[in-house]
């Protein structure tokens, strides 16, 4: 199952939900998290890697190995984004995203990816993903204010001009500002606006690992959403690999026969 969390607005709180949600998953299934946010990518504070020589840009621009980019955190792997100006020189080919899924990707269960809010060329989301399975599912997070909300809701059109599934918006630092009803069918949860979310910059842990509202919020939500819209998207994927084994199997079978067979005429037409 590989997920996005998006938004064409910066500022709504995105890398703190996909970060933390992918810290909550890892903990049940595994996990890896890749901060697509080549430029301005700040999950790497959370999960104390900011100063790796290591990363997704350099990674991008041929100068580093994918064995290199993934560092672990607890039981999730993590692919940071480079924090330093030195990001500016690298000469990104997006394009090398697609090597890096085919790797990765019959080695997690879930992959999820933060993509950055502009809508550049340099957005894998908008660029790369109409090539390649890159993502199958986004999430949008939006936050409790009325142009955050027009932007989710501009946000989720977009995306479903690209053919790509949308689960819903997630509505971040809520404080009763918007009247929900109006979108209530596009919205699959509320996390409530918390002050303690800024100790994870601080202290360089994901919220998840703390005790407050927003915290205890977030866990349900990515508990739910991990059971109800991934759940099946698993089940498909180990189906689909035991499908594959089995063909792959049946196929070494009827090699090994015709080659069985070819030696058996070949024993015959000598004799």
């Amino acid at each position: 199952m590989k997920v996005g969390f998006y938004n064409i607005q910066g500022g709504t709180g995105k890398t703190t939900v996909a970060a933390n949600f992918a810290y909550i998953v890892s903990q049940s299934t595994k996990t890896i998290f890749i901060d697509c946010d080549i430029y301005g990518g700040t999950s790497s504070i959370i999960f104390n890697l900011e100063d790796k020589e290591h990363n997704l840009a350099s990674y991008l621009a041929g100068e580093s190995v994918l064995e290199d980019i993934i560092y672990t955190y607890d039981d999730l792997s993590v692919i940071p984004s480079d924090m330093s100006s030195k990001v500016f020189a690298y000469k990104i080919d997006v394009s090398r995203l697609d090597h890096l899924l085919d790797t990765i990707e019959d080695e997690y269960d879930i992959i999820v990816y933060d993509f950055p809010p502009n809508i550049t060329e340099d957005n894998p989301l908008l660029t790369y993903v109409g090539e390649s399975e890159l993502i199958n599912k986004v999430i949008i997070v939006g936050e409790d204010s009325l142009p955050s909300i027009v932007n989710s809701l501009k946000t989720m059109e977009l995306v479903k001009d690209l053919n790509i599934p949308t689960i819903g918006i997630i509505v971040n630092k809520y404080r009763g500002i918007v009247d929900l009803e109006d979108i209530i069918d596009d919205v699959i949860g509320v996390l409530p606006y918390d002050q303690k979310v800024e100790r994870q910059w601080v202290e360089s842990l994901p919220i998840a690992k703390l005790k407050t509202k927003f915290s205890k919020e977030l866990q349900l939500l990515s508990k739910d959403i991990a059971k109800i819209y991934l759940e099946k998207d698993l089940a498909s994927l180990r189906a689909l690999k035991l499908a594959k084994t089995i063909y792959g199997l049946h196929e070494d079978e009827e090699e090994k026969e015709e080659e069985f067979s070819f030696n058996l005429n070949e024993k015959f037409k000598l004799e």
